[in-house]
C-alpha cells in the first residue's frame, strides 16, 4: 500500500527548476501557469490541473516562461505503469482540494494527523485510480454534472438556464450529455432525485412533503406522482413497505 511521504507547495510562481530527482514517487499537481516537464528525455506540457507522477530516481525539471506554481506530493511506491502517468484534474477541483487539505492537517500535525493524512493521500490515489481506468468525459459534461448535483434541493434550479451559461451550444452538450451518462440531462437530475428520496424514506422520520423539499420539490403532489410513475408505489406505501 502506498504511503503518504510529505507535501509541499510552491505558493508564489517561479519561471524554473534545475534538474533533480527524488527517492521516492512525486505527484505534482500543478496549480498556475503552462509550461513543460522534462522527465529523462520526456517532455510534458502541464497547464493548471495538470497532474504528472514522476517516478523515482529519474531527473526532472521544469520550465514556464509566465511562471508556475505547484504542489507536489511524495509517496514510497505508485503502481507501476511503464510510463509517467498523467491526469487532469476534476473540473471542480476536487484533487486540489483534497490535496489542500492534505497540506494543512500535515503541517499543523494536529492530534491523529498521522491517520487522517494517509487517508486523504488513499483517497487521491482513488481519485487517480478513477481517472486512470476510465476515459476522460468532457469537461463541459463534468462541469454541468458538479452543477446538478449541488441544486438536488433547489426547487428553483433551472437547467435551460444552466445549459444556456456553458460555452456549447444547448443542443451539442445535450448529445454529448446523453453519449457520456446514457440519459438527457433532465433525466440525470430526475434519477439523482428519485434515488435521494428512495433513501430518505427509506430511512424514515420524514413526511412526504419534507422528503419532496429535500429533494427540490416544492408541489409534494407533483413529486408524489412522479414518484409513483418512476417507482411503481406511492412515497408512503414505498416507506411502510420498507422498499428500497
Amino acid at each position: 500500500m502506498p504511503k503518504f511521504c510529505l507535501i509541499g507547495i510552491i505558493p508564489t510562481p517561479i519561471p524554473s527548476c534545475r534538474a533533480h530527482s527524488h527517492e521516492t514517487w512525486e505527484i505534482v499537481l500543478y496549480t498556475l501557469g503552462r509550461g513543460v516537464a522534462t522527465i529523462g528525455k520526456q517532455d510534458f506540457p502541464f497547464s493548471p490541473g495538470t497532474i504528472i507522477c514522476m517516478p523515482p530516481r529519474i531527473p526532472h525539471l521544469e520550465n514556464s516562461e509566465a511562471g508556475y506554481t505547484n504542489i507536489c506530493i511524495q509517496t514510497d511506491e505508485y503502481p507501476q505503469t511503464g510510463r509517467v502517468p498523467v491526469f487532469f484534474d476534476s473540473p471542480d477541483r476536487s484533487f486540489y482540494h483534497l490535496a489542500m487539505l492534505l497540506h494543512t492537517e500535515f503541517h499543523l500535525k494536529r492530534p491523529n494527523w498521522k491517520l487522517i493524512t494517509q487517508d486523504l493521500f488513499d483517497i487521491l490515489l482513488l481519485y487517480l485510480n478513477r481517472w486512470e481506468d476510465k476515459e476522460p468525459q468532457h469537461p463541459l459534461v463534468e462541469n454541468l454534472k458538479n452543477t446538478i448535483v449541488a441544486n438536488l434541493a433547489n426547487a428553483e434550479f433551472d437547467m435551460g438556464s444552466s445549459i444556456a451559461a456553458l460555452p456549447i451550444s444547448s443542443d451539442h452538450l445535450r448529445k454529448v450529455f446523453c453519449k457520456s451518462t446514457g440519459c438527457t440531462p433532465l433525466d440525470f437530475l430526475t434519477k439523482l432525485r428519485m434515488d435521494e428520496a428512495r433513501h430518505l424514506l427509506k430511512i424514515g422520520g420524514f413526511s412526504v412533503k419534507e422528503v419532496a423539499v429535500r429533494v427540490g420539490f416544492s408541489d409534494p403532489y407533483y413529486f408524489s406522482r412522479l414518484f409513483r410513475k418512476i417507482t411503481g408505489y406511492c412515497p408512503t406505501e414505498f416507506s411502510e413497505r420498507g422498499l428500497n
